[in-house]
């Protein structure tokens, strides 16, 4: 049997994380619409936004990198990549209590 390395690992996480589609399905093509709260929603292509107006993907990445950041989730996420980066282990449970109360 065969086995992953950790770079490897890494690697695959890494570009996950860019958003790199390793998907073998159709692509949906979908248009996206912003509302005046600040939300992102997607229409089928060709159908009219029913709230708020229509942007560009461009704007859509963008708006969706800016939220990604703001979340806890994604926060977490990254300090504890960072952690184990520099510690070179994993946190363990007080560290990572401790690290939800900041991202939160």
């Amino acid at each position: 049997m065969g086995h992953f390395t950790l770079e490897i690992l890494e690697k695959f996480q890494a570009m996950c994380m860019e958003g790199m589609d390793f998907g073998e399905g159709p692509v949906y093509d979908f248009a996206m619409c912003l509302t005046s709260s600040g939300k992102v929603y997607g229409v089928s292509s060709g159908e009219a936004c029913k709230v708020g107006k229509p942007i560009s993907d461009e704007q859509g990445k963008a708006l969706k990198n800016k939220n990604k950041e703001k979340d806890p989730a994604t926060r977490m996420a990254i300090l504890k990549k960072a952690f184990l980066k520099k510690t070179g282990r994993e946190m363990n449970r007080e560290e990572l209590a401790k690290a939800a109360r900041m991202v939160n």
